[in-house]
């Protein structure tokens, strides 16, 4: 599998981009990765991470932790981090950053035991997969990695909102019915393609109805007016 995602941020951290590169979308649209935005400080993030990243308690489990902004924040405040992520190059940025445990593995089947306080999932990653099934499958195996009690904090797009609508964030081929949508997209960067990547989205309310049959409880809906939303699980039991 072809890390162009991985060379890009190892690139532009050591200042040595090739060319800008662009994100890919299924249906040919192509616009350019804004690569600050992975290692921005705390004080540029969006409310909405800011207050998914303070919803944090005890041990945290940094799931798709990119070059480790969000872990570092964790980290630097006294909690237990271990970042994962699919990408080599990612996970060698985020430990020459700072990030004292970091492995690479896939979101939706982490490849560790253990029982961590907090699940955190930022960057609308918790959606990876196609169909309310993989959802539903990613849910079920996370649940096995919380302590009981412990909380999965995550972030999802409503493709029912006049927003996305608005920016045509989801061709009318790409939903898939009751609140329910999906979008495919890669990296492509100094001649490299990555994975095509599917991320399903979801309405608030499709949210729930995927969560009632899973090993959680919805505590929290993260709302701050727009597309994108969070959500605060706990772990049954």
């Amino acid at each position: 599998m072809a890390d162009a995602f991985g060379r890009m941020v190892e690139d532009f951290h050591h200042e040595r981009l090739v060319e800008r590169p662009v994100y890919r979308r299924d249906e040919g649209q192509v616009s350019e990765a804004h690569l600050e935005g992975y290692f921005a400080d705390y004080g540029e993030w969006s409310d909405l991470e800011k207050r998914m990243v303070e919803a944090a308690a005890g041990s945290v489990l940094d799931l798709g932790c990119g070059a480790g902004r969000t872990a570092l924040w964790a980290q630097d405040r006294g909690h237990e981090v271990l970042g994962v992520d699919r990408s080599p190059g990612a996970i060698r940025v985020a430990r020459e950053r700072g990030v004292e445990r970091a492995v690479v593995g896939d979101l939706t089947e982490p490849p560790l035991d253990g029982e961590f306080g907090t699940l955190l999932v930022v960057g609308k990653q918790l959606g990876l997969g196609r169909s309310r099934a993989t959802l539903e499958n990613t849910l079920s195996e996370l649940a096995r990695l919380a302590a009981p009690g412990g909380k999965l904090v995550a972030d999802l797009n409503d493709p029912t909102h006049p927003d996305a609508r608005a920016e045509s964030e989801y061709p009318a081929d790409h939903g898939l019915g009751d609140g329910l949508a999906s979008r495919r997209f890669r990296v492509e960067y100094g001649g490299l393609a990555g994975p095509w990547t599917d991320l399903l989205m979801a309405s608030p309310a499709a949210f729930e109805g995927v969560v009632a049959g899973a090993p959680w409880v919805l505590d929290e809906i993260l709302d701050e007016g727009g597309s994108a939303y969070g959500v605060v699980l706990v772990r049954r039991g």
